[in-house]
């Protein structure tokens, strides 16, 4: 991971208050090929962000996203369950059969 650490030297700082990012705090949820998923935390202003590289011929793209989970919390999410193609296909009839409100539905 530390290869990858020296590779993202934009990430140094924290977008909200600007401090220096302590690498302690990063926290490597998933790695493959020519993607990378991160969770950093700033110990300034306790802010956190997901954070998703992509590698690609065109260069390393990065997408930063706000986030009110911890680490903890995150990689419970990430490590998680995933929703199958059936359960998706099933919800989609479920909600083309709905024939009341489907926001009363949601809530």
């Amino acid at each position: 991971m530390k290869n990858k650490l020296n590779k993202i030297d934009f990430l140094a700082k924290c977008a909200v208050c600007e401090n220096s990012l302590d690498p302690a705090n990063i926290t490597l949820l998933e790695e493959k090929e020519q993607k990378t998923t991160m969770h950093i935390s700033c110990s300034k202003c306790n802010s956190s962000v997901l954070v998703f590289l992509s590698n690609s011929q065109a260069g390393t793209l990065s997408i930063g996203v706000a986030t009110d989970l911890d680490r903890s919390e995150v990689r419970a999410k990430v490590d998680g369950a995933t929703i199958s193609a059936d359960e998706i296909i099933d919800l989609y009839q479920f909600v083309a059969e709905e024939k009341g409100d489907l926001r009363q539905l949601l809530k």
